[in-house]
């Protein structure tokens, strides 16, 4: 992870025409090259609108909604790209819904689909493809037609389509909300390899200790509010977080009975099983 930020919003406030209230108020954060920066929130709280203000959506295709303060993406204020396109070119947006998407008949066309429009030379198409294939482990899917495929499966192809596109910047909207465990992991470790290779990744999700694992980062929106910033330790292990995993609970009502060994609280049950044994913490919740 590089110390040169990719994403920087200062006072950014946005309302939609016609609402009561602000979607977001007064957000100023950074993320950095190379950075997985987790979203928290409830329902409401403004993180799908806070994902399509960093894909340009907002002010470049919905024009609902009007906002303040500096965005800069890559060096360069959001409004100086001049198109939705020119975004687009940078930043990749995968939303929650997959069917909304799709565009193609058959996976490996839709892989193949944003390349082309871009005028990708064909080895270097099959290239990308290939490796989107491999890492997001949908090679076993690619001559399947698209309508066919589970719900997490077409989730898996759409975070593949985007990443084949080659952006500096992804953004995920909810990316596991139709994962099993298995296929949530595989992203999620796809998501940390494309980070380790200098992709910024901001991503919003509700599995809280898949997040703990592999995000380097957490930000807390309430009501369109920033609550909290900071390491996964230390925003879900504080007393008054909502987003407290139950493992914690349960290491400190331990803790509390003189039966929990050491001082640090675990994100995840594996990382739980290895405090009490005495084992090494698995890799990514080391920090």
């Amino acid at each position: 992870m590089s110390t040169a930020p990719a994403i920087t919003t200062r006072g950014l406030t946005l309302r939609y025409s016609g609402a009561e209230r602000r979607a977001l108020e007064d957000i100023s954060f950074d993320v950095f090259t190379g950075e997985i920066l987790g979203i928290l929130g409830a329902t409401g709280a403004g993180k799908s609108t806070l994902l399509q203000v960093l894909a340009g959506v907002i002010p470049h295709h919905e024009h609902d909604a009007a906002f303040r303060g500096d965005v800069n993406i890559l060096g360069r204020d959001i409004d100086d790209y001049g198109s939705l396109t020119a975004i687009a070119a940078e930043v990749g947006l995968v939303l929650q819904d997959p069917e909304v998407q799709l565009v193609n008949t058959v996976v490996r066309e839709e892989l193949a689909w944003g390349m082309e429009n871009r005028g990708v030379p064909i080895p270097e198409m099959q290239q990308r493809l290939d490796r989107a294939a491999e890492l997001f482990d949908i090679t076993p899917l690619l001559d399947r037609f698209t309508h066919a495929l589970s719900g997490g499966e077409k989730q898996r192809v759409v975070v593949a389509a985007v990443y084949c596109l080659s952006p500096r910047i992804i953004l995920l909207d909810e990316p596991t909300s139709e994962l099993d465990p298995a296929g949530t992991e595989s992203v999620m470790k796809a998501v940390r390899t494309l980070a380790d290779e200098g992709v910024t990744v901001v991503i919003v999700d509700h599995k809280i200790e898949e997040l703990a694992l592999y995000a380097d980062r957490l930000m807390v929106l309430d009501s369109g509010n920033v609550r909290a910033v900071g390491t996964p330790r230390e925003i879900l292990t504080r007393g008054d977080s909502p987003y407290r995993p139950q493992v914690v609970d349960v290491a400190l009502e331990l803790d509390m009975m003189d039966l929990w060994p050491g001082t640090k609280l675990p994100l995840g049950v594996d990382e739980a099983v290895a405090i009490w044994t005495g084992a090494p913490a698995p890799e990514e919740v080391q920090q």
